[in-house]
């Protein structure tokens, strides 16, 4: 699923996360914003340690089931915008 990011904020939002990906999962690289968390060697125990680092950088909630249905870090960066903004 390709999610197109439109706004400065949703774009460094989806890089900060696309870097605690990188750190939960150990990988030399960041990954790519539109990688799939689970496609790039994710799961249930790594999800749970990006959304709590994720929360907690970013200042909002967001759950394992928000990044297991929003797939990648461009989609999850639009929730967290949406959540910042209420």
């Amino acid at each position: 699923m390709t999610v197109e990011i439109t706004t400065q904020e949703a774009q460094e939002i989806a890089g900060k996360i696309a870097v605690v990906f990188q750190e939960v999962l150990g990988a030399t690289e960041v990954p790519d914003t539109g990688s799939g968390f689970l496609d790039i060697g994710g799961d249930s125990l790594t999800a749970a340690r990006a959304v709590s680092l994720i929360s907690s950088r970013l200042g909002v909630r967001i759950t394992v089931r928000d990044l297991f249905r929003e797939r990648n870090a461009d989609a999850l960066a639009l929730v967290a915008v949406r959540r910042l903004a209420s």
